[in-house]
């Protein structure tokens, strides 16, 4: 029997995606893509679209969001996997959409920042209106990013990146990575720590002091909380040759193996054809399975 291919880490136009929940399942048909799950950054509202779409297509999709939150002194990224949209509690939901108003926040203090430092025939031109309309859900940096490329600030969005905003960054007040922990595991949820070996948001991270030897102490804290998963499998690892020690590590401390693409579409630069081309079996599926049915 052929691997089930699947693709449970991705991003629509709900967060920081090309796509549109109904296009990213018409990408996976095309693609005999599977097993999905959409995970929207700090936002649920893609998913009705997205499990909808997926109604009599064959695909198994289920609910997914990445939250960023607070871990010691930095950030991570969490995902979590829900067996269906009545799963997910109020309360968990209501934090998800504090999340959203922090993020409008933050990106009203960025463009302030920001509008300051472009040159001077820039200055004021980023209107929070404009990047709102370039967004359908909620904010980031590449749809702040998208405007700068519109008004010839900068000629693409590496660029708005590169000159102004990772420097010019605001860091916003998330939610700690225990209290997340417990909203997702009372939703029957399974929290999934986010490509731990990339080069932000991670467990490893040298020229932030986060070194190699330091990740099994904090996976071991995370675990410890509740965490029950582990994505192994990601396109920077595969380049970094680090996915079996990921694997490694996950098994060391009996966590779920994951794998995906994060796939966003033009945002990273990544063409459809990559969509579900994760190379595992999807043996994640019953695992969840066993959480969401306990």
């Amino acid at each position: 029997m052929p691997m089930r291919k699947s693709e449970i880490h991705m991003h629509s136009i709900f967060s920081d995606g090309e796509f549109s929940p109904a296009e990213l399942i018409g990408i996976a048909e095309k693609n005999e893509v599977s097993i999905l799950s959409l995970t929207d950054h700090d936002t649920f509202d893609g998913i009705p679209e997205f499990l909808q779409s997926a109604e009599g297509t064959g695909i198994t999709a289920f609910p997914g969001i990445e939250i960023t939150v607070r871990f010691h002194e930095f950030n991570i990224h969490l995902l979590a996997y829900f067996k269906d949209y009545e799963s997910l509690q109020p309360e968990l939901k209501q934090r998800v959409q504090e999340m959203t108003a922090t993020r409008e926040t933050r990106m009203l203090q960025m463009i302030e920042r920001v509008n300051e430092v472009v040159p001077e025939r820039f200055r004021g031109t980023i209107e929070f209106e404009n990047v709102k309309k370039a967004a359908e859900g909620v904010l980031a940096r590449p749809h702040l990013a998208r405007e700068m490329t519109r008004l010839g600030i900068v000629s693409n969005a590496g660029q708005a990146f590169e000159r102004y905003l990772v420097k010019y960054n605001v860091e916003r007040d998330n939610l700690d990575v225990q209290k997340a922990i417990e909203l997702v595991r009372a939703s029957k949820g399974v929290p999934v720590m986010a490509h731990p070996g990339e080069r932000s948001y991670s467990l490893i991270c040298p020229e932030k002091g986060r070194e190699p030897e330091n990740a099994p102490v904090l996976l071991k804290e995370l675990r410890d909380m509740g965490l029950l998963g582990l994505e192994c499998h990601y396109p920077y690892h595969e380049r970094m040759g680090t996915v079996p020690y990921f694997v490694n590590l996950a098994e060391s401390f009996d966590l779920i193996v994951t794998g995906s693409r994060d796939f966003h579409g033009f945002n990273t630069h990544q063409k459809v054809n990559i969509f579900g081309t994760t190379k595992m079996e999807p043996d994640f599926l019953e695992q969840f399975q066993e959480v969401w049915s306990s």
